[in-house]
């Protein structure tokens, strides 16, 4: 429909207008949103690349700590090997300091290593001191027997070709790597196991190089990974504020392969880390750090900003929704004000016409220009049957304007049979005078509950309806049956019929059908019916006719008692069609 009034449309621009207004908020909101929670973010990973590298200067120190005091006895720095004795490699574990109260020695910056390697580079041999000590984790000594347990684990785990292998690893990363480190650390992997050494490289005068090492189980290593996560400095105070730092970091230490060596917790999902290498000194480790997900409002001024898009975008549905829906309501309005002053002077039309009628009559009366008694009496039939259509007009009206509300008046039991031939006799002047004839077939029935005139604004209304609409000389039939446990009423006209796609709409307020042509009319009459019998807890529907000229509008209304009124018996109803309910 289009909009015919300015304020329908003003008001319907303004509605836009919030919608749009509405829009801009949820989008700028939403952006500001975003806005703030990509400065936290950016926060938290700084949070986050700050803690890996903190994390792996502690590691690099205590790696540092730990390789030196083990192999850093035979680096003479700048300088070469002077003398002509080789240290040998059972020599290696003298230089760890001593512990009286084991008679062993104990490494004071790391753990103990499994076992000592030596080898002269560009030679295929290893040399291999192991532990004597009974718990070798805890000490070394080599001035007693090794212990059998060991000779079996030392054979198992250097045999020839492993012997062999460590010689290649450690000689190809000395000659690729001259400024490495003097303590450097190798992570390597033979047969699917981890191996971790640390080495020193010792040249002599005489023009060899000698290399002193030493490998750590990876129980021991993952101990030096461990111990840097529990350094009290590994974060600032300010950001700890008392915690550990694994109660606010999560970290994890991958090789150069990316297999994980150590990890501080079980990470679900990363998001907002950052990563530090510990360089190739030490065995070419990354380390990646995140800030807990939990801890993460606390360690944010204000809390990570939460998306608020779901709220603004129910926010903006439900503005826009009630936009709609009062769009909607003016246009319906303005549509119910339309159809208004249509009924307004459809129904002035109506009243004028038997006003206009009347006086005709009246003034050919007064002015005598009937001069016998029969032309008086015509005349006087005449204004009594305008009036009596004028009756019903104003009935009519006054019942529509009292839809939907409930009628204070008593429900009485009535005989709808005798009030039928009351109506039928009442209404013959006014179907006469439109040329058509009434037809009734009045069957005795049960009594029926009803208001006071309920009846009559139903069966008027229809027969008004029928006369109204079909042609002249029709014959309007109207049948009363029992049907079971209610009251059955047709009225049965000639005209153009009712088109299915109208059968529920012609119902409602102010519509009529579409082959009323240009037959005036209110569009209330049966609106006036379809509310009654609502009220009396009935039905009505129309359908065609029998022989399918005309319409059939039929009302059924539930009975107040089983027996017919009369002890005249009740003929048998035809069977109906299905029908159309609204």
């Amino acid at each position: 429909m289009s909009l015919r009034f300015p304020a329908l449309r003003w008001t319907t621009l303004l509605l836009l207008a919030s919608i749009a207004l509405t829009t801009i908020g949820v989008v700028e909101a939403s952006r500001a949103v975003r806005s703030q929670r990509a400065v936290a973010e950016h926060a938290l990973r700084d949070y986050a690349g700050f803690a890996a590298w903190s994390y792996q200067e502690h590691l690099r120190a205590r790696l540092g700590r730990a390789t030196e005091e083990v192999v850093g006895a035979f680096n003479h720095g700048h300088d070469v090997h002077r003398g002509p004795n080789v240290p040998p490699v059972e020599s290696m574990p003298f230089y760890i300091p001593g512990d009286v109260r084991c008679n062993c020695r104990v490494p004071q910056h790391g753990p103990s290593p499994f076992a000592f390697l030596a080898f002269r580079i560009g030679t295929d041999t290893l040399g291999v001191a192991l532990n004597a000590y009974p718990k070798p984790h805890e000490g070394w000594s080599v001035s007693r027997d090794v212990p059998e347990a060991m000779v079996v684990e030392g054979a198992r785990r250097y045999p020839a070709a492993v012997r062999t292998w460590i010689n290649d690893t450690i000689t190809k990363q000395v000659r690729a790597h001259h400024d490495i480190g003097r303590f450097p650390v190798i992570v390597a992997t033979r047969d699917s196991a981890r191996r971790f050494f640390t080495y020193t490289v010792m040249p002599r005068l005489a023009g060899d190089t000698l290399i002193y090492a030493a490998e750590y189980e990876p129980a021991a290593f993952d101990s030096v990974l461990h111990s840097a996560m529990t350094d009290n400095d590994l974060l600032p105070s300010a950001f700890t504020r008392g915690r550990p730092a694994n109660e606010l970091v999560e970290l994890e230490v991958t090789d150069a392969t990316g297999r994980t060596l150590f990890q501080s917790d079980s990470v679900s999902r990363w998001s907002l880390d950052d990563t530090a290498s510990v360089g190739e000194s030490f065995g070419n480790l990354h380390v990646r750090a995140q800030i807990r997900a939990s801890m993460a409002d606390q360690l944010v001024i204000g809390g990570l900003p939460r998306s608020r898009l779901p709220f603004l975008l129910a926010l903006l549905a439900v503005a826009a929704a009630l936009s709609f829906v009062a769009i909607g309501q003016i246009r319906r309005e303005g549509e119910l004000a339309r159809l208004r002053a249509d009924f307004v002077a459809s129904i002035s039309h109506e009243l004028r016409t038997p006003l206009t009628q009347m006086r005709l009559y009246l003034e050919t009366l007064r002015l005598g220009r009937f001069t016998t008694d029969e032309q008086r009496e015509w005349s006087l039939d005449n204004v009594e049957r305008e009036t009596t259509r004028l009756g019903h007009l104003v009935e009519r009206v006054l019942r529509f304007s009292r839809s939907g509300r409930a009628s204070p008046d008593p429900r009485a039991p009535v005989d709808v049979h005798a009030e039928l031939e009351q109506i039928v006799g009442e209404f013959a002047p006014l179907a006469d005078a439109r040329g058509a004839r009434v037809a009734a077939d009045l069957a005795v029935v049960p009594r029926v509950a009803l208001q006071p005139d309920a009846l009559r604004h139903i069966v008027l209304n229809l027969l008004d309806n029928a006369v109204k609409y079909g042609p002249r000389g029709q014959t309007v039939r109207l049948t009363l049956t029992p049907d079971g446990a209610s009251v059955r009423i047709a009225v049965t006209d000639e005209g153009p019929g009712i088109p299915p796609a109208d059968r529920e709409r012609i119902w409602r307020p102010y519509q009529r059908g579409s082959t009323v042509g240009g037959t005036a009319g209110s569009g209330v009459g049966l609106s006036v019916v379809h509310d009654v019998v609502a009220q009396h807890g009935g039905r009505a529907w129309v359908e065609d006719a029998p022989g399918g000229r005309g319409a059939r509008f039929v009302v059924t209304l539930p009975a107040c008692e089983l027996k017919p009124a009369s002890p005249m018996a009740a003929p048998v109803a035809e069977a109906e069609p299905a029908p159309v309910h609204r």
